[in-house]
């Protein structure tokens, strides 16, 4: 799974499948909707860092690198970087987002035609982050964050002309892989070979693999094991090999909660 920090939490796909006529109400209203993704992601964002600084309980996932059993332990503060974006983290994202389109729709028209969906996805938003908070707030103990695009270079090969989509992926010094970067598209011309070569990485970074297919939304890896930090990648004279295709991201290791606090008045 991808980290709250790799990037929005959910996509215009997410509130379409709640919203059909989304884009026609966005475009009558001028109404930027990828303003309002934004705006939900610093509002959920900012109520995490608020909540990290709350008690509460920790349970470690099934296979951590900390502990196997799954047991209870303290809550430690953490980072808004070590945050894994679970479903009920992405649930709350979607409905905050819809919340304030529907708020902003309300606003301009001065009528009560957008009120009800304001205040359902306003409820919708408070239901998703009350789950959130009772199931756990998912965490990386060392986050491998999303690569930006590599940088791509060519090479004199025998290889035919192609069109290729590439992606690649951080690797962790525990070997927990980060979420795939942006998907390139790169054409090739007759007797080139793709190079590519990683930006510098952050802290805890010890490699990186390559994902290339011949399609879009296609991703197979072509590296049987990360790549050192600094060394490149050249396509092979048989080109693109069949391997494991992009995975989601790295999995939360352990899940933080956190008591609800009634307020006054």
């Amino acid at each position: 799974m991808a980290l709250f920090t790799d990037g929005l939490v959910s996509e215009l796909s997410d509130l379409l499948g709640y919203e059909a006529d989304l884009l026609d109400v966005a475009g009558a209203l001028r109404i930027d909707l990828g303003v309002k993704l934004q705006l939900a992601q610093t509002e959920v964002g900012a109520q995490l860092e608020a909540t990290s600084r709350r008690p509460g309980n920790v349970y470690l996932a099934r296979g951590s690198s900390w502990q196997s059993t799954g047991a209870e332990t303290s809550a430690p503060r953490f980072d808004l970087n070590q945050v894994v974006v679970t479903p009920p983290l992405r649930l709350w994202h979607t409905f905050q987002s819809l919340a304030l389109f529907f708020r902003d729709a309300h606003g301009r028209k001065i009528e009560d035609k957008y009120l009800p969906k304001w205040r359902e996805y306003k409820e919708l938003a408070k239901w998703a982050s009350d789950l959130l908070f009772q199931t756990g707030v998912g965490l990386a103990t060392t986050p491998v964050p999303r690569p930006p695009e590599p940088l791509i270079e060519f090479e004199p090969s025998t290889l035919p002309a192609m069109s290729l989509y590439v992606r690649t992926t951080w690797v962790g010094g525990d070997g927990a892989e980060g979420a795939g970067s942006e998907e390139r598209a790169v054409q090739t011309t007759a007797n080139q070979a793709l190079k590519l070569t990683t930006s510098s990485v952050p802290p805890g970074v010890g490699g990186w693999h390559v994902y290339v297919g011949q399609a879009p939304g296609v991703a197979i890896r072509q590296t049987a094991n990360p790549l050192d930090v600094g060394d490149s990648w050249v396509m092979p004279v048989g080109g693109v090999v069949d391997g494991t295709e992009l995975g989601s991201g790295q999995p939360a290791e352990m899940y933080r909660t956190a008591p609800k606090f009634l307020q006054r008045g």
